[in-house]
């Protein structure tokens, strides 16, 4: 019994008549709940050929996947490994040069700020010679 007629049998059930018999249609049309022989035929074809895949084609494509992956890690890792290799050079090169090293652009800096600093001050009186004066 498909839902079209077990909803009109309910129906029949509730109003109370009783004339047409379970399997019968009262209103003459055509029950349309299900579906043809031929389109039931069609469906299955056209689930036979989809592109589904079986479980060994899915294991074998994970296992591919997870090698893909596995060796994609592995560049990582190279590169990585690489990348550390340069900055230890880097650092053992600057840490060679010694402690207070410091390059020439810095000192004619620190020479040019100090010698500023000479001219810009001026004597000043100091506070506590004032604090007596009054």
């Amino acid at each position: 019994m498909g839902k079209n007629q077990a909803y009109k049998a309910m129906q029949r059930s509730r109003v109370g008549s009783s004339s047409a018999q379970p399997d019968e249609v009262e209103d003459g049309m055509v029950d349309g709940s299900f579906h043809t022989p031929e389109w039931h035929a069609a469906r299955l074809a056209s689930l036979k050929t989809t592109h589904t895949i079986t479980w060994e084609e899915y294991k074998q494509k994970q296992k591919e996947e997870e090698l893909k992956k596995g060796e994609l890690e592995a560049d990582t890792d190279k590169l990585m490994r690489e990348y550390r290799a340069q900055l230890d050079a880097e650092r053992s090169l600057k840490l060679s040069k010694g402690r207070n090293y410091s390059s020439d652009k810095s000192r004619k800096d620190k020479k040019d700020r100090d010698s500023k600093k000479k001219k810009s001050k001026k004597r000043k009186v100091p506070s506590k010679s004032l604090a007596y004066i009054r």
